[in-house]
């Protein structure tokens, strides 16, 4: 039985919601506007080789001259959007190609779609720009290319994560070991002739006291697979994000948030910590404060490699309603139940067949959540069980 306590993350998701480097354009959008060129351009040629990231037949171009002024058309050829003189290592990529009059155009669009419309066809040259550094490839696939955990490798090298051009630097990764980064997809950036293989991430920031997630592409070479073991610094760490008992144990030690969980493991004194038998009590016997909108249904973890498990419900539901009060308050409750229940210190000095499962946040502030009941987040949990 789990407590379920609703927090709203809209800020939050909003943030998570503009991640349109992410998405696959639909088809039908293209067609959509093919409706509206006819309008201004016959003999239309659609191109969907760059939506659908088929980089190997994708048609490339960059300006003739860089010199000059180059302007791009809306799609209606009524407005002049932008002045492509000023974007002179941009790489365009071909969406569509049509004809105005006696002249070609061309419908192009940078990397991230962000400015696209017409460019009279006389202005361009195939092939990507021998400039700056420029996308040859982006592929979604798992596990080579999206999916998975992974960490920075080191906390001395600088790990810049980049805009897409690669102009402008949006974090260093090496101030950031603590943290787990999940790629979305990754490109492959080609400058001076070499080729280098980038991933999509997004790390939490803190600016003005409040947490966001800034996004950008870090090269492969600095990162590596797997969760970060480095916990330094980091307030909650949920249950799922360790590696090894060992990690679990090294981050309890460490953490001034963890002082609960240290005074209750010593009531067990030998059982030992496990992180299999602690994920099962948090994941499936736990009392926590849920956020953006997960109902904690589907958050139960298999129980395979235990058994007889034994649940102390009651005491993970008195934490939680007595979540704001002091450690030796809760400690005194723990073993008033602990004591009901039949589980005497007499007894718990027994119990060395036993794995200890426990798992605590107890009550911390969670900076990256602008709307919560209390601004905190509260999960107890407290189980022991035996190993098959």
């Amino acid at each position: 039985m789990r407590r379920k306590i609703k927090i709203t993350l809209a800020g939050f998701a909003a943030t998570l919601g503009l991640l349109s480097l992410t998405a696959v354009p639909a088809h039908g959008a293209t067609q959509s506007l093919a409706s509206m060129w006819k309008t201004s351009y016959k003999n239309l040629n659609l191109d969907n080789n760059f939506e659908y990231n088929r980089y190997t037949k994708v048609t490339a171009y960059h300006l003739k001259s860089a010199k000059k002024s180059v302007y791009m058309w809306n799609d209606t050829h009524t407005k002049k959007l932008y002045n492509l003189k000023n974007y002179p290592t941009y790489t365009w990529y071909q969406g569509a190609t049509g004809t105005r009059g006696h002249s070609k155009y061309v419908y192009v669009s940078n990397f991230p779609q962000s400015k696209r419309g017409w460019v009279w066809a006389g202005y361009l040259s195939k092939g990507y720009n021998s400039k700056g550094y420029q996308v040859t490839s982006k592929r979604y696939s798992e596990p080579t290319y999206g999916g998975g955990d992974y960490h920075v490798i080191s906390a001395n090298k600088n790990a810049y994560l980049w805009d897409w051009s690669h102009t402008k630097v949006r974090a260093n990764l090496k101030d950031y070991t603590n943290v787990n980064l999940s790629r979305r997809h990754s490109i492959r950036l080609k400058h001076n002739g070499k080729e280098t293989w980038y991933a999509y991430v997004g790390v939490p920031i803190t600016t003005k006291n409040k947490r966001e997630m800034v996004f950008g592409y870090v090269a492969w070479s600095l990162i590596a697979p797997g969760k970060t073991i480095n916990h330094a610094n980091t307030d909650i760490v949920y249950p799922n994000d360790f590696t090894s008992t060992a990690d679990y144990l090294e981050y309890i030690k460490d953490s001034n948030y963890q002082k609960l969980t240290r005074s209750i493991m010593e009531l067990f004194p030998n059982t030992p910590v496990d992180l299999g038998m602690s994920q099962i009590a948090a994941n499936n016997y736990g009392y926590r404060t849920l956020v953006d909108g997960d109902d904690g249904d589907d958050d139960a973890v298999s129980t395979k490699g235990y058994q007889n498990i034994i649940a102390f419900n009651q005491i993970s539901k008195y934490l939680y309603d007595n979540r704001a009060a002091s450690n030796d308050t809760k400690i005194a409750g723990v073993k008033k139940l602990l004591d009901e229940e039949g589980y005497t210190q007499a007894k718990r000095n027994q119990l060395t067949n036993y794995k200890l499962g426990i798992y605590n946040i107890n009550n911390i502030p969670l900076k990256e959540i602008d709307e919560t009941p209390d601004g905190k987040m509260a999960w107890y949990s407290l189980a022991i069980g035996e190993t098959k």
